[in-house]
């Protein structure tokens, strides 16, 4: 079986880029998705240039901070986007808006980064998560032959798994649910496993719920115990840039 460990949320804060690295360099992480109109995408990109083997895809955003484009329907009257635990009325997101939105940020990526990211995917699932954004997002890969996640697109659909999640703090069982959870994964081809690992900062503790967990994440992720799993169970760790097109 072939494993992708992506880490969300690079650039949200210096903790989560700094955190981030370390997985990758100290453990198992493979692939990381930025935020393109994050305070500290800069400092991530900074970062990035160390880690050449490390896959960056793009984390498209429509529910956190302010937009690139004129986007009305999808922002309230501070100008910011609508959070999900809001619960927006979705029916007045215009998909346009969305796709024209995702297309400025996929550009600035472009620019910032100076590659194409391996991958899409999208803050707090929204494109999971809203159907217009799931369109918005089928066209922007469709147009740039890119792969998004848990979408069928030219590449292969990759399993996504969303259960490497710690409770705030550190009373967790994360390590004991690891050896059932690998279990679970046999028998399939390719699958995304997507993790928040940070060092924990003002920013994520003032601006983000899931806080203190990260930084456990993050040392479940360098530890010797997810390391040796890896290895007994026969896992390839690769990331979305190595997916090959459905011929």
């Amino acid at each position: 079986m072939k494993l992708i460990i992506n880490a969300d949320d690079f650039g949200l804060s210096r903790g989560v880029n700094y955190g981030i690295v370390d997985a990758h360099i100290l453990g198992v992480l493979t692939s990381t998705t930025l935020m393109i109109t994050m305070p500290a995408v800069d400092h991530a990109i900074h970062l990035a240039k160390e880690v050449p083997n490390l896959g960056i895809g793009l984390h498209l955003n429509m529910t956190l901070g302010k937009p690139l484009t004129s986007c009305r329907t999808l922002i309230k009257s501070n100008g910011e986007f609508y959070k999900p635990n809001e619960k927006p009325d979705e029916s007045i997101f215009h998909e346009d808006e969305i796709y024209q939105e995702f297309k400025a940020q996929y550009q600035l990526f472009l620019t910032k980064v100076g590659r194409k990211p391996t991958h899409l995917d999208s803050h707090l699932y929204a494109h999971q998560r809203y159907e217009k954004a799931k369109h918005a997002v089928l066209k922007l890969a469709e147009e740039m032959a890119i792969p998004v996640r848990d979408l069928d697109t030219t590449y292969p659909k990759v399993k996504f798994l969303d259960w490497f999640k710690a409770k705030n703090g550190f009373d967790t069982d994360l390590e004991k649910e690891l050896p059932k959870r690998f279990l679970e994964m046999k028998g399939e081809m390719v699958c995304e496993l997507m993790v928040h690992p940070a060092y924990v900062d003002h920013f994520i503790t003032t601006q983000s719920s899931y806080n203190e967990s990260r930084n456990k994440e993050l040392q479940v992720l360098i530890s010797q115990e997810m390391k040796d799993l890896i290895k007994s169970h026969h896992i390839d760790l690769i990331h979305f840039g190595d997916l090959k097109p459905i011929s």
